[in-house]
């Protein structure tokens, strides 16, 4: 039975690493299970390099690195699997507090502004972003990450702009229009150059767009482009009312002599 020298792991943890191996964990549990190999097979009179290329020659089809790139495909499944998980629930949790918002807002029931504005949250904040992320990593076409990018970052400032809007904040009409601007001028215009080009898209491309331009029409009228009145100064609130208290001094005598 062969003991392996510090000398000897610190050879195999190299090799290891020189094939391709980046992943500390990895590495370390593959130089495990070559040191049991050797110290259990290995022979005293055996020659230490050739009886360790022979073992590790175990661990691959044609080379160590697949090992690597095997570990990152399950970690990236992982990471992609929890995300979409994450991305249904908060789906479901946005249309939810939606529902149940609007439902509590008709019948004039505590609570509604606070679902709504929690979905608003969970819609623009989590959803979003999430959708970014999983379009970049499933869809490979650029154009096709282009559009979706455009479109899903034009939606999340517009909810964020209703989000202000509702709880009466500053700049939401601002965020609204620029949401609103962006989808017109640039995603609209952008999507349907792409989709146009595409044989099996172009007609689905017209409808598309033409429907799109008419929502966004109707959302940009519905924006409010100019602010509130600004309040007047004490000033003028003073000559207001002394002049409405002489139109009434003067209503009154008038009053008085015709009777």
């Amino acid at each position: 039975m062969h003991k392996v020298t510090d000398s000897q792991v610190d050879f195999i943890l190299n090799d290891i690493e020189e094939r391709g191996v980046k992943t500390e964990d990895v590495r370390y549990n593959i130089l495990d299970h070559v040191c049991c190999i050797i110290e259990n097979e290995m022979d005293s009179d055996m020659n230490f390099k050739e009886f360790y290329r022979k073992t590790i020659a175990r661990f691959y089809q044609k080379e160590l690195g697949e090992i690597e790139e095997e570990t990152q495909v399950l970690l990236k499944f992982k990471n992609f699997h929890a995300m979409k998980r994450t991305l249904k629930i908060s789906g479901v949790i946005s249309i939810i507090l939606f529902i149940s918002g609007i439902i509590f807002k008709t019948l004039h029931l505590p609570g509604a502004a606070v679902m709504i504005l929690l979905g608003l949250v969970f819609f623009s904040l989590v959803f979003i972003p999430l959708n970014i992320v999983l379009k970049f990593q499933d869809d490979k076409e650029k154009s096709n990450r282009l559009i979706m990018t455009l479109g899903l970052l034009t939606a999340s400032v517009a909810s964020i702009g209703v989000l202000f809007k509702i709880m009466h904040w500053p700049m939401a009409n601002i965020l609204m229009f620029s949401s609103l601007l962006v989808f017109m001028v640039v995603f609209i215009p952008i999507y349907f150059i792409i989709k146009y080009k595409n044989p099996e898209t172009k007609f689905n491309a017209i409808i598309n767009t033409t429907f799109m331009l008419a929502a966004a029409g109707m959302m940009f009228a519905l924006v409010r482009l100019r602010g509130p009145h600004p309040p007047q100064d004490n000033h003028q609130q003073q000559e207001q009312v002394e002049s409405t208290n002489e139109t009434t001094s003067t209503s009154d005598k008038n009053l008085r002599w015709e009777a």
